[in-house]
């Protein structure tokens, strides 16, 4: 259209009418924008087919690394010298990439979703330092289980065990290489009589030993986990609601027995940065609390970094709300705070689990041993969540296995010795959000305010239309007139 060719009137229609349209469209975006965002940006997150949230929760879309930091003991000889201490060297780390993929999922309609996760390790050479064939030396994790499992039973038996023990493969220390601690498992002469013998007595419910032996590229070894999907109440995504189908674990007591948190891989929206979060590790058949603790940057985004405490491996000695994670009959025996007992998950096995070094667990941990050099730095426990979109931005799980070895002496091999927690190994589960994945998120954290932004904008185009409209009609400028008009207006 020619504006030339308008009148006075018809240009006022066209300015006033597109300056109050854009206002009114403005003001719309500005009041109803935020909330339209949060719906696109929650529906998005949400665990259903379509999403973004559902492709990566399928199969991790991000490399993780699972790097084992293995402890050789150099001096098993002197165990039953109480002058010198079990010396303990670091050797690693060996780097696996850790494969992620949720199988036989069943979604059911109270928002929820059971699956199983598979995980494949692929060792990396470049990421390792030393190769699969390293020897290391460690306590027989065998002999050990079963000695402390025949630990309170009447002397005839353990005449018969410390027989068996000493005839058929029982030892205070092996060396293997990596590898078979690990992954492949070492084959092991009591192993192998106790799977012939077949008594319900002890139970070794393995015919390899390693650390995580049958576990590579397993659908149900970490169990079958039931999850909220967020399609109901956003707030509730991917918190556990069952593991193996039962809402308690049967390891302790409530509330410690109860399955609570999540995965540790995915969050919900809107986190509150000052509350703790809870994550349910499956190797230690528990969950464990987190604390916020500061900010991380990376790829430009600002997440939260919750932690590892003083309180999140302790068994009651001075968290009272932590003392269901040990068995109040005989609490005398509980371990002290740092370090925290996994028996009943681990097949009765006197494994018990700490952060790295004993970092943050009670001195005499460190000091019973030699070689261990605890460092926030390198041993702490953390996870950094960008808390608007509960996306994890780096992640490093760090958690060391250790093993008790006790005197006995109705046991031969263990009459005389030390009463010592050994550190096994320790390991990081690393991962870090890809820079295509981090602008994602700030996209999703910006949404609403870019639609702010357009309806200010809107708004501001809006008052120039106005003012110029009105101006106009201030100035009576609204048609441009020659000489001769304003001659004849003025005569």
């Amino acid at each position: 259209m020619c504006c030339k060719c308008c009148g006075e009137t018809q240009r006022k229609v066209w300015v006033f009418g597109l300056g109050s349209l854009f206002l009114v469209l403005g003001i719309l975006v500005v009041v109803f924008w935020p909330g339209i965002a949060d719906n696109l940006v929650a529906d998005g997150l949400t665990l259903k087919p379509g999403t973004d949230a559902y492709d990566s929760w399928l199969e991790a879309p991000i490399p993780i690394y699972l790097s084992f930091y293995m402890f050789n003991w150099t001096n098993p000889e002197d165990i039953r010298n109480p002058n010198i201490k079990p010396n303990f060297v670091e050797m690693g780390p060996y780097t696996f990439l850790e494969k992620h993929k949720k199988e036989n999922y069943t979604f059911y309609d109270n928002a929820t979703v059971a699956y199983y996760e598979r995980r494949t390790w692929f060792f990396d050479p470049e990421r390792s330092n030393g190769t699969l064939d390293d020897m290391v030396t460690a306590a027989h994790a065998i002999t050990a289980t079963v000695a402390d499992e025949m630990r309170n039973q009447r002397k005839i038996v353990k005449k018969i065990i410390n027989f068996m023990l000493n005839y058929e493969g029982g030892k205070l220390f092996v060396t293997k290489p990596v590898g078979e601690w690990i992954f492949e498992g070492y084959q092991d002469n009591i192993t192998d009589f106790l799977n012939l013998f077949n008594t319900s007595m002890i139970d070794i419910p393995y015919k390899r030993f390693g650390w995580l032996a049958d576990r590579n590229e397993s659908l149900t070894y970490d169990g079958l986990f039931t999850i909220h999907t967020g399609t109901d109440d956003i707030s509730n995504l991917g918190r556990l609601t069952h593991w193996n189908g039962k809402p308690e674990t049967g390891f302790y007591k409530k509330p410690c027995g109860v399955v609570n948190g999540t995965t540790g891989d995915l969050f919900p929206p809107k986190m509150n940065v000052n509350d703790e979060i809870t994550i349910f590790a499956t190797d230690a058949c528990r969950f464990m609390n987190l604390s916020p603790r500061g900010t991380f940057e990376n790829h430009g985004l600002t997440a939260t970094k919750w932690v590892g405490t003083e309180e999140t491996l302790d068994s009651g000695e001075n968290y009272p709300n932590q003392a269901c994670f040990c068995d109040e009959t005989r609490f005398d025996e509980c371990p002290k705070t740092g370090v925290v007992e996994c028996k009943a998950c681990r097949d009765k096995a006197p494994i018990y689990s700490s952060f790295p070094h004993f970092y943050l667990a009670d001195q005499s941990y460190i000091d019973a041993v030699s070689g261990m050099k605890p460092e926030k730095e390198k041993h702490e426990f953390f996870l950094a969540v960008e808390p608007t979109t509960g996306v994890p931005v780096q992640v490093h799980g760090r958690i060391q296995i250790n093993m008790m070895i006790e005197p006995d002496d109705d046991y031969d091999i263990y009459r005389g010795v030390q009463k010592v927690l050994m550190p096994m190994f320790w390991f990081d589960q690393y991962a870090e959000l890809s820079s295509e994945l981090a602008s994602k998120a700030k996209l999703a954290i910006n949404l609403s305010s870019y639609g702010i932004i357009f309806g200010y904008s809107l708004i501001a185009f809006a008052s120039v239309f106005l003012i110029t409209g009105v101006t106009l009609t201030v100035t009576k400028k609204w048609v441009r007139r020659t000489p001769e008009d304003e001659d004849m207006l003025t005569n």
